[in-house]
């Protein structure tokens, strides 16, 4: 439109309606990216506060590992310390039954003495005696 040469206004009524439907379009095309902006920064924010709970959450997850490793640590002494102690009961079960042998040995021998004929006679020899010794105490 040349501002000097005289325009009808049908003409100027529709090229006037041409550019209203123009902006109309650049509007819904803003308007359009305006919805992704802001779509984008809520999904940016969203992930911003995700970002700092989970950065909030670390130093809780990282004392319960801290303690969890304490807790396994002193499990595994523990573990050790009973397993030490097991052997202990062991050793000293082996120490008992090489004793019971030797005092079944112990035994047999004592009774194979008093089951001996010396042994008797000296027993009925000692009789009278062992009953004196009764009475004087």
């Amino acid at each position: 439109m040349d501002g000097n040469s005289p325009v009808s206004p049908e003409t100027l009524q529709s090229d006037l309606a041409l550019e209203l439907e123009q902006l109309k379009h650049e509007l819904q095309i803003a308007e359009g990216k305006i919805m992704q902006l802001e779509l984008a920064l809520l999904q940016s924010r969203d992930f911003a506060i995700g970002a700092a709970a989970e950065a909030g959450e670390a130093p809780a997850y990282r004392a319960r590992y801290v303690e969890s490793e304490r807790k396994l640590g002193d499990a595994n002494e523990h573990i050790k310390s009973h397993l030490a102690h097991i052997a202990r009961l062991e050793q000293a079960l082996a120490d008992l039954l090489k004793f019971e042998k030797t005092n079944k040995e112990l035994r047999i021998q004592i009774e194979s003495v008093h089951n001996s004929a010396t042994w008797r006679i000296g027993r009925k020899v000692m009789l009278p005696i062992r009953i004196i010794k009764r009475i004087v105490k």
